[in-house]
């Protein structure tokens, strides 16, 4: 195989990919899943893969066992790699394999390793064969054309893909901040009435101040407690110490 052959076998195999990704994932979530990267129909990662696959496997081509097991190391590696570096980028995590068995960091799991190793398997004996002979009838210089049109198409929409992806990212970074701030506005505000009620609770547990109350209490029985917002129920007197001020360690 030629260089052209190659670039074509990438966008071949990467569309492949694409719907391969969404069939598993749309039967998984019992709905159609778009898992594209790109706004094409297509999965680089795949691309990429194969031609690695078909560059590494043609010198043992005849040892079935050796195409097994490479091919889940060399596409496990690039599913790691891909995945950890498109976080450092994007600040989110694709995928996530952290709740399945046999995983390394959430980024490849032994499953999704074993399942590309049989599709490697698929590739290198069944469909690859066909692939290529397709293209030797297809002529050198339309496999150049369809590899000029298809390059310049997967450039401008990688520009495009990327540009919203991080602007999504940064969306997403955005929310993280506010959430966390907002959950640390709330600890402080809970902490400062903590602080309060346990100042209010310290005030009137003094005794001299708890009997001045309890005989003003004698003799204004029905005395209730104005109502503070809207809905709030009235309070009697003897229902806000029940409710405030008791201290249960007092008991």
């Amino acid at each position: 195989m030629n260089f052209e052959e190659y670039v074509l076998c990438f966008f071949i195999y990467a569309f492949l990919g694409y719907i391969c990704e969404v069939v598993y994932c749309s039967i998984g979530q019992k709905k159609l899943v778009n898992r594209g990267y790109l706004y094409m129909p297509i999965c680089p990662i795949y691309g990429f893969g194969a031609v690695i696959i078909l560059l590494s496997m043609l010198p043992i081509y005849e040892m079935w066992y050796l195409v097994f097991f490479l091919g889940i190391l060399l596409t496990s590696t690039l599913e790691y790699l891909t995945s950890y570096f498109m976080e450092i980028i994007f600040h989110m995590r694709w995928w996530d394999y952290s709740k399945r068995k046999l995983n390394i960091n959430g980024r490849v799991c032994l499953l999704n390793s074993l399942l590309f190793g049989g599709l490697v398997m698929l590739v290198v004996y069944g469909i690859h064969p066909l692939i290529h002979r397709l293209m030797s009838s297809m002529g050198i210089h339309t496999i150049q054309i369809l590899d000029i049109i298809l390059g310049i198409g997967i450039v401008i929409d990688t520009i495009f893909s990327t540009i919203k992806n991080i602007n999504i990212a940064k969306v997403v970074a955005k929310i993280n901040q506010f959430t966390e701030e907002a959950g640390d506005k709330i600890k402080e505000l809970k902490q400062n009435a903590q602080e309060k009620l346990n100042e209010t609770k310290e005030y009137f547990t003094n005794t001299a101040i708890a009997l001045k109350l309890k005989e003003f209490i004698k003799k204004y029985p029905n005395l209730s407690l104005r109502k503070v917002g809207k809905g709030k129920k009235r309070l009697s007197i003897n229902e806000f110490i029940s409710k405030h001020l008791n201290n249960k360690d007092d008991k």
